[in-house]
């Protein structure tokens, strides 16, 4: 089934559901990257149309450890000081100077050629675009963090069978994807949040159901956790403005609407935690997290 055959920008490319297992994908024949895409052209495309601070690695650095701030708390929980984590496309090292206080060691993977540089020159961080045969041994890794990263792979069965041999015995994928089943397009059904929303960096659109069935081609178990990280005020603003918000407002607890001052929207916080959990009850929220080790 086409569900539209316009995405962000209005580029030609269409988004496909599979009737059988309602995987959401992007038709790859549809459409051409252009050479070397992630290596220097990922930013300037992809949302700076909205954050223009993208193209300034220190400056996207500081806005995505706020932005990040919940994922790097979730991992940080998981962690006692002893473990080897490696970051798949680490961007600016935001998650990795976020967790590396409480592992033995961290390791990054990037692409962008000017974030490997940022993340080594400014951060000390050991991060490469080498290959990870060339860099690490099998078995080397207690967690492998694929942080809005699994989306963007075009073939993610045999990319994490791939990075599988570089787990422990008893190593976890940590993951966290977009949700297909977003509460803009399942529940309000925006056209303008459509548009953007679909675009060509993202190869595939999950759901709980759908990667947890690719996680299981792989011989991978876990749990997979429904989440709801923007608040109701960036839904009240693509409601009433119908374009995206920088990367910080879009996740502030107050609207950037009009509609009171400051004093009167001290209780947006309750309000939006009544919110996430009417939407939970809808089986509805706008990310995936899973922990994906070997299936027992």
């Amino acid at each position: 089934m086409v569900l539209t055959d316009r995405v962000r920008f209005d580029r030609a490319a269409r988004v496909l559901r599979c009737s059988n297992c309602t995987l959401v994908f992007l038709d790859q024949e549809s459409f051409r990257f252009p050479k070397d895409f992630y290596e220097h052209e990922y930013h300037q495309t992809y949302l700076t149309h909205v954050d223009p601070d993208m193209l300034n690695p220190a400056r996207h650095y500081e806005k995505m450890s706020a932005a990040s701030r919940p994922w790097i708390e979730r991992v940080r929980r998981l962690l006692s000081g002893k473990e080897t984590v490696l970051d798949m496309g680490c961007s600016t090292g935001h998650v990795l100077t976020g967790i590396r206080d409480r592992a033995a060691q961290v390791y990054g993977q990037e692409l962008s050629r000017e974030e490997i540089a940022y993340c080594r020159n400014t951060h000390g961080l050991d991060v490469s675009d080498a290959p990870l045969h060339e860099r690490f041994e099998r078995g080397m890794f207690d967690y492998i963090l694929l942080v809005f990263v699994l989306e963007h792979i075009g073939e993610p069965v045999q990319f994490l069978r791939n990075l599988k041999q570089f787990l422990k015995p008893d190593g976890k994928f940590l993951i966290l994807v977009p949700n297909v089943l977003d509460p803009l397009i399942q529940f309000y059904r925006i056209p303008a949040f459509a548009q953007f929303y679909f675009c060509i960096e993202h190869l595939f659109y999950y759901s709980p159901r759908t990667i947890g069935d690719l996680i299981a081609k792989v011989g991978l178990g876990g749990p997979i956790d429904t989440l709801q990280e923007y608040p109701i005020t960036n839904h009240l603003n693509w409601g009433y403005r119908q374009k995206p918000s920088d990367t910080l407002v879009a996740r502030r607890r107050v609207t950037d609407i009009a509609l009171a001052d400051e004093a009167t929207l001290h209780r947006w916080e309750q309000v939006n935690q009544a919110y996430g959990a009417f939407l939970a009850s809808e089986g509805l929220g706008d990310r995936i997290w899973c922990q994906a080790g070997v299936a027992e």
